[in-house]
C-alpha cells in the first residue's frame, strides 16, 4: 500500500512535467521537440519554441519506482524497492525560465529486510534562449547537493514519511553538482533536429572542469519528425503524430544510450488533448549493434486540458518482465 499512498498524496499535488535524472527516459521528452514547456528539460532551446504562452508559474510532481518482480510475495515492502517522488516549480518569462528541483528517493539495499538509504536532493536551474526563423539556441546554468540517511528500516508507510520530510539528514558526500549546458534546435517544415550539450562546464573534483570526455558523454544529438497543430488552412489538426530518434554519448560504449520514439496526439480543443507514446530506449548502446538485453520499452498515456495535464507511464525491460518502473505526473500551469 505504500506506492498507492504516495500516489494519492502526489494526487493532492499540481504538477507540470516529468523530473527526474535524465529526463530522455520519456517518450515524451526528446532534444528535438519542441512547443511544450516540458520539452524544455531536454533542450533549453525549447523554451524560445513554446505553441503556447505559458503562465508564469508552473508546479509538478511525479512518482515512480523501480520495481523487482521477484519481491512480490514474499517481501515485507514489495512497492517500496527504488521510488523516487519528484517537485519542482518553474518561473517562466519571455525568454527565461527558473526552475528548482526536490526530489526524494528511497534506495533498496537490504536483500531480505526493508532498509533503505534515503536521499534527499535540491537543484537549481536557469534556462535561457532565444529564437531566430528555423532556429533557436538554449542556454542552461544548474547546480545543486544532496543529502543521506543511511541504512535506515523502513516497516510501515509512517516510517517512510518520518524519514522523509521530519529527520534529520547528513551531507551526501561528492553529490555537489554544477553544469552549464547549451542546446541548438534547427526547423524546417515537419523536420527538426537537436543537439544538447550538457556539461560545457561541470564541476570535478571540487574544481571547474572543460574537457572533451564531459561534452562526448553529455552530448545528445536528435531528429524529430511531426506535423504542426494546425493545418495550412488554420484548422486544429485532430491526429498529430510525432517521432524521434536520440543519441546520447558520442565515444564511449558504456555511456551511451540510443532511443527511438512515437507518439499520436488526438488534439479535441486547442487546450484539450490526449497522447499516446512508445520508445525503446538502449542503454550501454554499441553503434550499429543492438542489444535488447539492455533495452527498455516505454509506454506514456497523457490527457491535457486547460492548464492541467496528468500522465500515467511504465517502463519495462525489453527481453522480459522482471523489473519495471511504474509512474505517475500530475502538472498545473497558471
Amino acid at each position: 500500500m505504500i506506492l498507492l499512498s504516495a500516489l494519492v498524496f502526489a494526487a493532492g499535488l499540481p504538477a507540470f512535467s516529468i523530473s527526474d535524472e535524465n529526463p530522455l527516459d520519456s517518450p515524451l521528452i526528446s532534444a528535438s521537440y519542441s512547443g511544450r514547456f516540458s520539452d524544455v528539460f531536454a533542450n533549453p532551446a525549447a523554451l524560445a519554441l513554446m505553441e503556447t504562452e505559458p503562465g508564469p508559474f508552473a508546479l509538478s510532481a511525479s512518482l515512480s519506482d523501480g520495481l523487482d518482480a521477484s519481491l512480490f510475495g514474499s517481501d515485507p515492502m514489495p512497492l517500496l524497492q527504488n521510488q523516487k517522488w519528484n517537485i519542482e516549480a518553474s518561473f517562466i518569462a519571455r525568454y527565461v525560465a527558473l526552475t528548482a528541483f526536490f526530489g526524494t528517493e528511497f534506495e533498496r539495499i537490504g536483500e531480505n529486510e526493508p532498509l533503505y538509504d534515503v536521499h534527499s536532493s535540491l537543484r537549481l536551474e536557469v534556462d535561457m534562449a532565444y529564437a531566430i526563423p528555423h532556429l533557436a539556441v538554449g542556454l542552461r546554468v544548474s547546480g545543486g547537493n544532496k543529502m543521506i540517511r543511511e541504512n535506515q528500516r523502513l516497516d510501515n508507510i509512517g516510517d517512510v514519511f518520518m524519514n522523509a520530510w521530519f529527520s534529520p539528514f547528513e551531507r551526501e558526500s561528492g553529490s555537489e553538482s554544477f553544469d552549464v549546458g547549451v542546446g541548438t534546435i534547427l526547423s524546417f517544415g515537419p523536420v527538426s533536429g537537436g543537439i544538447y550539450i550538457g556539461k560545457l562546464l561541470t564541476l570535478r573534483d571540487e574544481n571547474i572542469y572543460i574537457g572533451w570526455d564531459a561534452l562526448a558523454e553529455s552530448t545528445t544529438l536528435s531528429l524529430a519528425l511531426g506535423l504542426d497543430r494546425f493545418t495550412s488552412s488554420g484548422d486544429l489538426r485532430f491526429f498529430r503524430p510525432r517521432c524521434s530518434v536520440s543519441m546520447t554519448g558520442l565515444v564511449e560504449d558504456d555511456t551511451r544510450s540510443v532511443e527511438a520514439e512515437a507518439e499520436l496526439t488526438f488534439q479535441f480543443l486547442p487546450e484539450t488533448s490526449f497522447t499516446f507514446a512508445v520508445s525503446y530506449l538502449e542503454k550501454s548502446h554499441v553503434l550499429l549493434s543492438f542489444n535488447p538485453d539492455n533495452a527498455f520499452v516505454n509506454f506514456f498515456l497523457r490527457g491535457e486540458g486547460s492548464g492541467f495535464s496528468g500522465t500515467i507511464g511504465l517502463s519495462f525491460k525489453a527481453t522480459d518482465f522482471s523489473s519495471f518502473s511504474p509512474s505517475i505526473i500530475f502538472s498545473y500551469v497558471s
